[in-house]
C-alpha cells in the first residue's frame, strides 16, 4: 500500500536529482531513501527512475506521476492544517455580508489570506445594504458584516470603526459640468444626480442629495454605468471611480463647496455577548487595514 512517505521521498528525488542528495535533505540513510524508491516502484508496477545513467533520472512513467504525488502530498498536508483549524474550535462556515460599496480589492486580498490562515473553514460573502446589514448579524445569519455607518445606531450587535470610505465626484468629460474650472452647490443642483438606494427605498443618509432631478440604482456598478453614458452626475466609492477616471470615461469634478475628499465611516459589525473563535477574531482584526493607504 502507497504511504505518503513514500511520495514524499519520491518527490524529494525527482526535485534533487540524487538519491544521496534527497538522503541528506531528508535525515534518512542513502539506502532507506534506495528502498523506499523500490517498495513504491513494486507497489505502482511501475519503474519511477532509470538508474542507468550516473544519475537517475525519471522515466516517462515518472514523469506522469510525479504531478500526481505533489497533488497528493499538498492534499495531505491541507487534510492535516483543516483538522487542526478544526480542533481549535474554528468554524467550518464562516458567513460575510457587506455593502456593495465596500467591495473594496483590498477586501479580496483579506479574503485570501483568511483562506490561508484557515483552510477548514469556507467562506460566503454576501451582498445587503448597510440599513440591513445590522439585522442580519443579529439574527444570526452572518457572523461578521461591514456598513456604512448612518444617522442611526443599531442595537444587539457589536459595532467597531474600521475606517472612512472616500467618495469622488464624477461627471462625463463631456458634460456640461466637465467645462467648469470650479463647480458650486448651485451648479450641481442644475443637472441629474445618480444616487444608489435599495429596492425598498432606503438611501445612503450620509450622501448629499443635491439636484431636485434624480436618477436611482440600487448599485454603484451601476451608477458608473449611467455616469459614462452623460445620464449625470454622481458621488462614486474612489475604487469604482478611479478606473473610469484614468481611462478618462469620467472626470472628477472640483467641487468647491465641499472637502477635497468626501468620507463615509465604515463599522464592522458582530455578534453581540457571543463566543468568537479566532478566525472571526482573525477577521474583526484584519478589517482594520482595509483603508489603509
Amino acid at each position: 500500500m502507497l504511504s505518503l512517505q513514500q511520495l514524499k521521498v519520491f518527490i524529494v528525488c525527482a526535485e534533487l536529482g540524487s538519491f544521496s542528495a534527497a538522503a541528506r535533505k531528508l535525515g534518512k540513510a542513502q539506502s532507506v531513501v534506495s528502498q523506499a524508491i523500490a517498495n513504491l516502484e513494486v507497489d505502482l508496477g511501475l519503474s519511477l527512475f532509470d538508474r542507468s545513467t550516473r544519475k537517475p533520472t525519471l522515466t516517462k512513467q515518472g514523469v506522469k506521476l510525479l504531478a500526481h504525488a505533489q497533488a497528493t502530498l499538498i492534499q495531505s498536508q491541507e487534510l492535516e492544517s483543516a483538522a487542526l483549524a478544526l480542533a481549535a474550535g474554528d468554524e467550518s462556515e464562516l458567513t460575510l455580508v457587506v455593502d456593495p460599496a465596500l467591495l473594496l480589492p483590498k477586501l479580496y486580498q483579506v479574503l485570501q489570506d483568511f483562506c490561508l490562515r484557515y483552510p477548514a473553514t469556507n467562506i460566503i460573502l454576501n451582498i445587503a445594504n448597510s440599513d440591513d446589514i445590522a439585522q442580519i448579524v443579529e439574527a444570526q445569519d452572518a457572523q461578521f458584516g461591514l456598513k456604512l455607518i448612518d444617522t442611526l445606531m443599531p442595537t444587539g450587535v457589536e459595532l467597531g470603526l474600521v475606517g472612512h470610505l472616500p467618495f469622488f465626484v464624477v461627471v462625463h468629460p463631456k458634460h456640461p459640468l466637465a467645462e467648469l474650472a470650479s463647480v458650486s452647490r448651485a451648479e450641481l443642483a442644475k443637472y441629474t444626480q445618480l444616487l444608489v438606494r435599495s429596492a425598498e427605498k432606503k438611501t445612503i443618509s450620509m450622501l448629499p442629495e443635491i439636484s431636485p432631478k434624480k436618477f436611482w440604482s440600487n448599485d454603484f456598478e451601476a451608477l458608473k454605468c449611467m455616469a459614462e453614458y452623460k445620464l449625470g452626475w454622481c458621488y462614486l466609492p474612489a475604487h469604482i471611480a478611479q478606473p473610469p477616471i484614468d481611462n478618462a470615461s469620467l472626470i472628477r469634478l472640483p467641487v468647491n463647496f465641499d472637502i477635497k475628499t468626501w468620507t463615509i465611516p465604515v463599522d464592522r459589525v458582530m455578534p453581540l455577548d457571543t463566543a468568537k473563535s479566532s478566525a472571526l477574531l482573525w477577521l474583526a482584526e484584519a478589517s482594520e487595514s482595509l483603508f489603509d493607504d
